[in-house]
């Protein structure tokens, strides 16, 4: 059936080819009132179903036009279309040279919405996510400040099926996608390149946070298949850019931020752009508070019209009070309600030190209209300290509580570097988009000053007192060898478009060369036997896009990954064979109200085989397992054959009108344990709720009250065991929030005061044996000035 389908599919693919005569192309480049390049823009042909969007560098290609007088038309988001006629002659190419009557500081300042937003987290080509078969979200600044974001859990609220499950005392985020953990060591990247999960993420000089979801492996190797989070950064502008942010706050808020950018010279051809921001804060929770600062400079060289280049540094530091969270004091959730939500069991002085510096250069040579090559190289030093302490869930009749200390150091240093041939070309009638490319990384990782020890006094749950016991620190001591891992990949792709582009095929392939073990920095030390870890994965991607209207398309896609679990962290001598993860999905997006709301609905049915868990045993585990260890309580770990999540998502981004913009979502995941020799068949994933949603709505006053805007969110998450052995006292009762917001923008100048969890509800994220409290409510006040 599916070869006779195939057959049916090519006959009618090259008789249509083979009917169609009297046909040219059109090709050009789109300039601003400025005379700058006018990237995205929409150039079609009146009356008939042909468009397309120029490129960055303002180039457009229009293929199958028919001959003769034909009109184009050149419109952008916020500006009336512009029309220009054009002599299109059989087989031949006819290039045009249009203008637009905005700058390209005008065209920056319009906010694309819905499908019509381009991604190259997905495949390397800007392309509209209308025309991917993936569900792929995007928040953009337009949300940022509507919500006056400062932290990623605000981020990740907006995105259907990611989910925050908890914290490293506060240091850094945990999420998981589509019921699976998103990995700290892979599942996050930079624009497009590997950022670790150390430290709190979201910073001022992200433009927007891309959210491609399923197994990615195709592009990124190494990856958890739920899904990857991809920080895409501010670039220089070519027009003279300032904005000043200042945000004030409940519990001490002091968050001031500089946004500057435009051209070094005349000509414009040198640019440069620099963020900047400091952050000091407490917290509802008694004793925490955080101090932060970023900078991150950048500048690009138009060396000539076919060469530019782009140099982006950064470096953040961070540093807060550990957070251990709480314990109840009869080992039920419902005993968390004895304590104040503010109760701190920590110390003042245990603390989590991060700190990130990065330098990318991203170089492109275009060869010709259909053709470019990109490098990308990156490297990034990313250090942490943490001395935190953790809470014993061990309390007593009188809410007594064991604790212990934990410190090390630990350096990463990362080197990424990726070339990429990029372009079409044409095969008849059918239009190909090709990714061919090749990546290299390699990571070591340095640890030194290790430390766990009892922290001899009991800390009381009902009435803590800091101070009683003195903590240990080790000196800044690195040791004499690091645990690396490299990967080439190899990995080409090929966006196939038919009839017009009503419908796309996009094939991909990748092969990959890994190798994980311990380098010496004097090589006479290794032992003998030094193990290393060698995989040699190959990964499919096949997706097939079709569109019935050219505002809606209706997809299907495969897709695989693989995660490297490397060597097993009770016993670091034994290989760890990887996990695999599948996926089958299907979806319809659109874009409706003249294509200024976009609309995803996903299905999808994700396997993850061969996982690798962990769990707690008093005594030597029955079942077959990897490790077992009395010591730190009694860990052990073991290879589960399947678990599975299933699902259905929507995901609605835009504009209803002028006024009113929406973004929500809605998820049903039932993510849970299918072949486990741990746990019972039919077991929860651990903080996964099957049902989640969210509105944002934000409404702009244009004629009467101009100037003014008001925002409303409500934000649900269902009920989630804290572990998967799902037992009673670790059910998490379902919970809502709600948001609210005023804002008013006079000239250059704007205000705005938002309310987090404005009606003041307490929640819970747990995990290892203790609760973390979420925040609550809390007042956000914030002036910008452009200038």
């Amino acid at each position: 059936m599916r070869y006779t389908i195939l057959l049916l599919l090519c006959s009618f693919v090259f008789l249509r080819a083979f009917a169609q005569s009297g046909k040219g192309t059109v090709e050009g480049l789109v300039r601003s009132a400025d005379n700058q390049a006018a990237g995205f823009v929409n150039v079609g042909v009146k009356t008939l179903t042909i468009g397309v969007s120029t490129d960055e560098q303002g180039r457009f290609k229009l293929v199958n036009v028919p001959t003769g007088t034909q009109t184009l038309i050149i419109s952008a988001v916020g500006f009336e279309p512009m029309e220009q006629s054009v002599e299109v002659k059989t087989n031949e190419t006819t290039t045009v040279e249009m203008k637009l009557t905005a700058s390209v500081a005008e065209l920056s300042e319009v906010t694309v919405t819905g499908q019509k937003r381009r991604t190259s987290t997905a495949t390397k080509n800007n392309i509209e996510l209308l025309n991917l078969p993936m569900s792929i979200q995007v928040i953009d600044q337009t949300l940022i400040q509507q919500q006056q974001i400062i932290d990623m859990k605000d981020v990740i609220k907006n995105v259907s099926g990611v989910n925050q499950t908890g914290s490293y005392n506060g240091g850094y985020q945990y999420f998981n996608a589509r019921g699976f953990d998103m990995n700290n060591w892979t599942n996050f990247r930079r624009n497009g390149t590997l950022l670790w999960n150390m430290g709190n993420h979201f910073a001022d000089f992200y433009e927007s946070v891309e959210f491609l979801k399923g197994p990615t492996a195709i592009l990124y190797g190494d990856v958890a298949p739920g899904g990857i989070i991809n920080f895409v950064t501010k670039k220089p502008l070519n027009y003279d850019y300032r904005r000043f942010d200042l945000k004030i706050g409940q519990y001490g808020l002091f968050r001031p931020s500089f946004d500057i950018s435009g051209a070094l010279n005349d000509n414009k051809t040198v640019l440069y752009r620099l963020n900047t921001t400091y952050e000091k804060s407490n917290s509802f929770r008694d004793v925490v508070q955080n101090e932060t600062y970023m900078i991150a400079p950048s500048i690009t060289w138009n060396i000539s019209p076919k060469i530019n280049w782009t140099v982006e540094a950064t470096h953040k530091r961070d540093e807060r009070v550990g957070d251990p969270g709480l314990v109840s004091p009869d080992g039920t959730f419902e005993g968390l309600r004895r304590l104040p939500i503010s109760t701190f069991l920590g110390e003042r002085e245990a603390t989590y030190n991060y700190v990130n510096s990065s330098v990318f250069s991203t170089a492109k040579f275009y060869l010709n209209n259909n053709w470019f090559v990109q490098n990308v190289t990156s490297f990034t030093n990313t250090e942490r300290t943490p001395l935190n302490v953790y809470v014993n869930n061990d309390a007593d009749s009188v809410g007594n509580v064991s604790r212990y200390q934990y410190f090390f150091n630990q350096r990463f240093n990362t080197w990424t570097t990726m070339l990429d041939l990029v372009g079409e070309f044409y095969t008849g009638n059918i239009r190909h988009k090709v990714l061919l490319g090749a990546d290299f990384m390699d990571d070591g990782i340095r640890g030194g000053g290790f430390l766990q020890e009892d922290i001899g006094e009991r800390i009381s749950l009902l009435n803590p007192k800091q101070g009683q016991a003195a903590l240990k620190a080790l000196p800044r001591i690195e040791d004499s060898f690091e645990s690396f891992y490299t990967r080439i990949g190899v990995y080409a792709q090929d966006q196939i478009s038919l009839l017009n582009d009503r419908l796309n095929v996009l094939l991909g392939i990748r092969y990959n060369d890994y190798v994980n073990g311990t380098r010496y920095d004097n090589a006479a030390d290794a032992p003998a036997d030094n193990p290393e870890v060698r995989d040699n994965p190959i990964v499919p991607r096949v997706g097939i896009v079709f569109k019935p209207q050219p505002w809606m398309s209706v997809y299907g896609s495969y897709a695989e990954s693989y995660e490297i679990n490397g060597f097993d962290w009770i016993d670091v001598t034994r290989l760890i064979p990887p996990t695999f993860g599948k996926q089958l999905e299907f979806g319809v997006k659109a874009d409706l109200f003249q294509r200024k709301l976009g609309v995803t609905l996903a299905v999808f049915n994700l396997e993850k085989e061969n996982a690798y868990a962990w769990g707690y045993s008093e005594e030597v585990p029955e079942f077959e397992h990897v490790s077992w260890t009395p010591d730190y309580g009694g860990y052990y770990t073991y290879l589960a054959k399947l678990h599975r999540s299933r699902g259905v998502e929507l995901d609605i981004n835009g504009k209803i009108n002028q006024n009113l913009t929406l973004l929500a979502t809605a998820s049903f995941i039932q993510a849970e344990i299918v072949e486990d020799i741990s746990l019972p068949t039919g077991n929860w994933l651990a903080n996964q709720p099957r049902e989640m949603f969210s509105l944002w709505a934000n409404y702009d006053f244009t004629t009467v009250l101009k100037g003014l805007s008001l925002g409303y969110g409500i934000y649900y998450k269902g009920k989630f065991f804290a572990t998967p052995d799902n037992l009673p006292e670790g059910l998490v009762p379902s919970n809502y929030t709600m948001d609210a917001a005023i804002g008013y923008n006079f000239g250059k100048l704007a205000l705005r005061v938002n309310v987090t969890n404005l009606t003041d509800r307490i929640s819970y994220l747990g995990a290892f044996g203790t609760w973390e409290p979420q925040w609550t409510r809390r007042v956000i006040a914030g002036v910008s000035y452009k200038f």
